[in-house]
């Protein structure tokens, strides 16, 4: 990492907070003559010495209270820190607070352009990014409505649209977002992804130890307003983990631990096998999974349909016709766990291709990836030849073993060439599914993997 490299530099910062007992002492203070304190001093950061390189994907972890917040805002200009310096290069968007920066007395579209001018836009900046505002908040007429009169979903809807749409130089994320129903909740992640794919400097905070391992390049473990840990984000998540699910006698040698720490040590606890269990179910018994309850048949719903779909082409070809079929060939979009399904498409070839790879993939709405495979393998093309003019008809059969949400479905086309191979075809969200089932009553993650158990005592 070089000078030139970096965006955002932080050196020994500190931000200090004065904290009362009540609000008469907050005036005792203000008014005594002789300046006695009745505060007590709380350091949010304590010495935070940070460098962020242009490109770089941070993700930070941290446990609540400990200083993630306001970092963020500090670096994001909301606050100033108490001492040391903070040099950011590049304009900054913050995904903080959604509505923090409205005005309830505003309509939606003065908000727009309010926010806009805060984060030092222009307003013909504003009017070219507009309609795209506009389209992905969903919130038709409302927006000439004020902003006081919208439902808490509507203002998220709004300010979330709003920050994604300018086209920032670095981007601040705290904390992964649900706003509104699943569609938009995965058309906002979408989004988010985009950022990530176009190389943007971004600083992403989550609780969510996958999420950190599978968006970031680098993270960051912060304790008491103070970088505990930094390095490659398993490294840091890994570490994380042991820490919060230590006890808290056993944290603060954890902490020696971890100021010695370099990426690929590992930190293990041994006080924590011999930390006594309270066994919940009777002996003797023997259970078996339960069933999921779902509907006695797969289903379709019209207009369930995803509403972050990209398409990239690199090649004169399409794919149409994309559906989900049961075993009867009757298409669903509500399927049933342990039930075997088709997805079924075709591809128009416009132009020679040549030899093909092709690959299917799901995703969560957070944008997690699920599962994914190609055919005829990773590195393989097909035999045939497929030239302008040749439809292809493609069936990819599944067992559905995936717990109960909604998932969406990638379909990516490469084809070989001098280099290696190309690809030719991504369409990214093209078609979307439900799971049936009652989400989180017993089982967690992705797919069910079908856990028994069985208990005996032992003599």
């Amino acid at each position: 990492m070089t000078d030139n490299d970096i965006v955002i530099s932080l050196s020994n910062v500190s931000k200090k907070y004065k904290l009362f007992n009540s609000k008469q002492e907050r005036m005792k203070e203000a008014l005594h003559p002789f300046k006695k304190k009745y505060h007590k001093e709380f350091y949010a950061l304590n010495g935070i010495d940070l460098q962020v390189a242009k490109g770089e994907i941070l993700g930070i972890v941290g446990m609540n209270g400990s200083g993630k917040s306001t970092l963020l805002k500090i670096i994001a200009g909301i606050i100033p820190p108490t001492s040391g310096s903070v040099d950011v290069t590049g304009n900054v968007v913050p995904l903080l607070e959604l509505g923090a920066g409205f005005n309830p007395e505003f309509s939606g579209l003065e908000n727009i352009y309010f926010y806009n001018s805060i984060l030092g836009y222009s307003r013909k900046d504003t009017e070219e990014v507009l309609a795209k505002i506009l389209d992905f908040a969903e919130i038709g007429d409302f927006i000439h409505q004020p902003l006081k009169t919208y439902s808490s979903g509507m203002k998220a809807r709004l300010s979330f649209a709003v920050s994604v749409n300018i086209n920032p130089d670095i981007l601040i994320i705290d904390e992964i977002l649900s706003v509104g129903d699943e569609l938009f909740r995965r058309k906002s992640f979408a989004k988010i992804e985009e950022f990530f794919q176009a190389g943007k400097t971004i600083l992403f905070v989550s609780h969510a130890a996958q999420n950190i391992n599978q968006l970031c390049t680098r993270a960051i473990m912060i304790y008491n307003g103070q970088v505990v840990l930094d390095g490659p984000p398993k490294f840091v998540t890994m570490n994380y983990q042991k820490f919060i699910f230590s006890h808290p006698y056993q944290r603060e040698r954890l902490l020696n631990d971890y100021r010695e720490l370099t990426p690929g040590d590992d930190v293990v606890d041994e006080d924590t096998d011999n930390q006594p269990i309270e066994e919940l179910l009777p002996i003797n018994t023997k259970v078996s999974s339960p069933e999921i309850l779902t509907k006695s048949e797969a289903y379709f719903i019209d207009n369930f349909n995803p509403k972050s779909t990209v398409i990239t082409r690199n090649a004169n070809l399409d794919i149409s016709s994309v559906r989900i079929e049961n075993s009867l060939g009757t298409e669903v979009n509500c399927i049933i766990p342990g039930e075997d399904y088709i997805i079924s498409y075709k591809i128009n070839f416009s132009e020679d291709i040549g030899h093909i790879n092709q690959g299917i993939g799901f995703k969560t709405e957070l944008g997690v990836v699920v599962t994914w495979r190609y055919f005829p393998n990773c590195n393989g093309f097909s035999r045939e030849y497929y030239k302008a003019g040749d439809i292809l008809g493609v069936k990819w059969r599944f067992r559905c073993s995936l717990i109960p949400a909604s998932y969406f479905i990638g379909i990516t086309i490469k084809r070989k060439s001098e280099g290696g191979e190309e690809i030719v075809y991504k369409g990214a969200d093209i078609d979307v599914f439900q799971v049936l089932g009652e989400k989180g009553v017993d089982r967690g993650g992705f797919f069910d993997a079908g856990f028994t158990i069985e208990i005996t005592p032992e003599k």
